[in-house]
């Protein structure tokens, strides 16, 4: 209880800061205009959108960094300590004060994914189809090159089309989406908290880009190691699980990853005790 309110305040405090909506307005703005080509093309031929547009987006790894980078400003100012925070500690715990911003970087996490799949929607309002099949639009950009002539540079995988049932697709694709967001924003916390500096921002930062690293420079099996490209279906396909980099790899990284970081999290918050204590062995061995 005593982090649920600890995370409630944060989730209060976030939204006086000018920094934290605007970065939900460009990222809602961004994924809007993305997708306006494809709206375009359904207007002309007369034919709905299914709303599966989500599981296609993240799929391009230019957008991808986009929402990444994004994500990274909207927790680059962890470990979120202001002027409460010895007030807070002294009432809550350090244990409670820990898992509280767990919870908020959990919820943050939840919030912005809402966010990106709400504005995957928006564009469509009044032209959305409503089926369990991915219908017309994505079939046909997806098998064809009849979207380029209305400026679709979105990529629509006939892998995906072909291998998973949309809703299946959409529900996978938000949970990974999800569980990258959550695992860079405690990532930027445990480094920042650990460093007393901008370390995690700048960890952050680079798992941001290291995507697109990866997809120019490196090796393919460093995919595998790699949040953002892991949230891609499509990587599943082809060359990836020659390296053991499937859906299955997908779900226990995450997992692995995020139970580490929120164990790491809260230990980092113990970090000047730990200090202490080798500081006074230090005194007494000498």
């Amino acid at each position: 209880m005593k982090a649920n309110k600890i995370s409630g305040y944060h989730m209060r405090m976030a939204w006086k800061n000018i920094r934290i909506p605007f970065i939900f307005m460009i990222v809602v703005l961004y994924v809007m205009e993305s997708l306006s080509a494809v709206l375009t093309f359904s207007q002309s031929v007369h034919i709905g959108v299914t709303p599966f547009a989500f599981v296609f987006l993240i799929n391009n790894y230019k957008i991808q960094f986009i929402i990444a980078a994004c994500a990274v400003i909207l927790f680059c100012n962890a470990p979120f300590e202001d002027e409460s925070y010895q007030y807070m500690v002294s009432r809550a715990g350090k244990l409670s004060w820990g898992l509280g911003q767990i919870l908020y970087i959990l919820k943050m996490s939840m919030l912005y994914i809402a966010c990106l799949a709400a504005a995957t929607m928006i564009p469509f309002l009044g032209h959305i189809t409503w089926s369990n099949e991915w219908g017309k639009i994505w079939g046909t950009l997806g098998k064809t090159n009849a979207g380029a002539d209305f400026g679709v540079e979105l990529s629509v995988s006939q892998n995906i089309i072909r291998k998973y049932e949309p809703v299946d697709a959409l529900i996978i694709s938000i949970l990974l989406e999800f569980s990258c967001i959550l695992c860079i924003g405690l990532l930027i916390y445990f480094g920042n908290k650990v460093t007393g500096k901008s370390v995690g921002t700048f960890i952050g930062a680079l798992t941001a880009v290291l995507d697109i690293c990866v997809s120019n420079d490196w090796m393919e099996w460093a995919y595998g190691f790699s949040p953002v490209s892991l949230t891609q279906l499509e990587l599943f396909n082809g060359f990836a699980p020659k390296w053991g980099i499937n859906l299955a790899y997908a779900g226990k990284f995450f997992l692995i990853v995020t139970v580490s970081l929120s164990a790491l999290c809260v230990a980092a918050n113990y970090k000047e005790k730990a200090i202490n204590r080798i500081s006074r062995r230090r005194i007494h061995g000498r």
